[in-house]
């Protein structure tokens, strides 16, 4: 079926939102691992494999609307220096693959592609629930201080 070329841009947009996410994320993870932090190693071992899951899922899109997916990623990867700065800079991601979603969920519904706009409706409400969380781990790090909030992440 062939498919609207905005509409296979924004895909691919937002594939590469994903797969930056995917590299971040596992940066992450091996960071939380290395500093002793195992239930955050935990939690951004999750993101890994929604993001993998999210990646594949907009690559079928593509691939069905005749586009020609762009799998590369959307910025450079930066090891973060702390806990926080991770979550910070996760955050950051987040809201802009929201930006992006919300943006090309418009597109698709104005275009008449229900199937597109349905796919990045599901994952609009994924991001939504990863941007929960990053802002509650936030808020607890400025509540609890950063060092009581890392206690807590020592154990999975």
């Amino acid at each position: 079926m062939q498919g609207d070329a905005r509409v296979i841009e924004l895909l691919n947009g937002y594939l590469q939102i994903e797969l930056t996410g995917y590299k971040q994320y596992l940066v992450a993870a091996a960071a939380c691992d290395n500093w002793g932090y195992p239930r955050l190693r935990d939690r951004q071992r999750a993101y890994v494999s929604e993001e993998t899951e999210h990646a594949g899922r907009i690559l079928h899109r593509i691939l069905y609307l005749e586009g020609k997916p762009v799998p590369s990623d959307a910025g450079e990867i930066v090891v973060a220096s702390s806990v926080e700065d991770q979550l910070r800079r996760d955050e950051a991601l987040v809201r802009r693959a929201i930006v992006h979603l919300q943006g090309a969920i418009d597109y698709c519904a104005s275009h008449g592609d229900a199937g597109s706009r349905d796919l990045l409706e599901e994952m609009l409400v994924d991001e939504e629930h990863h941007l929960d969380w990053l802002e509650i781990q936030l808020r607890l790090i400025g509540s609890l201080g950063v060092e009581n909030y890392l206690q807590e992440q020592m154990h999975a």
